[in-house]
């Protein structure tokens, strides 16, 4: 009996793919569907990932403030682009994502001095579309030193977020222009998606910086802190000719660690850069185990003391 060519064998291999894919896309991509994930799960990863990015994480550490006093900052952070195989994260690693979007993170902060040396920090980023993404981010703090004898400070903040951010990430317009089931669009795309990842979160940082007055007030500092991480994704897509309106939930703890300095300028306005680490765990099929597989990022700020 002669075996069949390899060609055939191939296009047999396509076809059985696509059965499965069409079957799996009928069934659950027509309807809502809700998915609660593992916090290792590759999608669960990348919503870890980009909400890790966006904690309102202290680039100092808390000083005593007179009560009224206002400071207005902007914040200016560097967002790695992920490589491909991290890029494929949705089906539980087999679809590559649109997630590099924008190369960097950026937001006002503003910071009111409140009785016994509290100090409360706000920061909103309103739905203005930009690097192709449209975030409603809304983040505060409060913080207190509790511990200061020049030139060392110690200081503990409590930060959260609310808020969503919308763009094309699992049909991007780049691929809905090309006929489903091409190479191109092995996933169906009919048209750019409009979906929607809920990054809310919580977080408990405690810090520590010595005040180097020979070096005109230069101030290293280290920080760790503990975070909770709520996230949702909403696809609003149209694929294979049916609604895609998968909800995927996850949440988790990280740990997120930080070391930078905090120069003054002038006698209002002082210069901070970091460096930012949180090991994030994921399993990428087709292993069975996690690795981390962390967010390193640099980040910037500079601040104006109006009183």
């Amino acid at each position: 009996m002669k075996l069949p060519s390899m060609p055939i064998l191939r296009l047999l291999e396509y076809a059985l793919f696509w059965t499965l894919c069409s079957t799996a896309l009928g069934q659950n991509l027509a309807h809502a569907a809700v998915e609660h994930l593992d916090s290792d799960r590759p999608e669960a990863w990348a919503m870890n990932y980009y909400t890790s990015v966006a904690l309102l994480a202290g680039l100092g550490t808390p000083h005593s403030r007179a009560f009224g006093s206002l400071e207005l900052g902007f914040e200016l952070d560097w967002i790695p682009e992920l490589g491909k195989a991290e890029r494929r994260v949705g089906f539980n690693g087999i679809k590559e994502e649109d997630v590099n979007k924008a190369p960097i993170f950026a937001r006002p902060r503003l910071t009111l001095g409140l009785p016994w040396n509290f100090a409360l920090t706000l920061s909103y980023l309103p739905p203005i579309r930009i690097f192709g993404v449209e975030p409603n981010l809304f983040a505060f703090a409060v913080e207190r030193p509790i511990y200061e004898r020049q030139p060392w400070t110690v200081g503990l903040r409590a930060y959260g977020q609310v808020g969503s951010v919308e763009g094309a990430f699992t049909c991007p317009k780049d691929v809905a222009k090309f006929t489903p089931r091409s190479p191109q669009n092995r996933f169906g795309c009919n048209r750019e998606s409009a979906d929607t990842t809920t990054q809310h979160y919580g977080g408990l940082e405690l810090s520590g910086s010595y005040r180097i007055a020979r070096l005109r007030g230069l101030t290293p500092y280290l920080a760790v802190a503990g975070n909770y991480l709520d996230t949702k994704f909403q696809a609003h897509a149209l694929t294979f000719g049916l609604p895609n309106r998968r909800r995927l939930l996850a949440n988790t703890w990280t740990f997120s660690a930080s070391a930078g300095i905090s120069y003054p300028l002038s006698d209002r306005l002082t210069l901070s850069f970091g460096l930012f680490y949180s090991p994030l765990w994921v399993t990428r099929p087709p292993a069975v185990s996690s690795q981390d597989d962390p967010l390193f990022n640099i980040r910037s700020q500079i601040t104006f003391r109006v009183r």
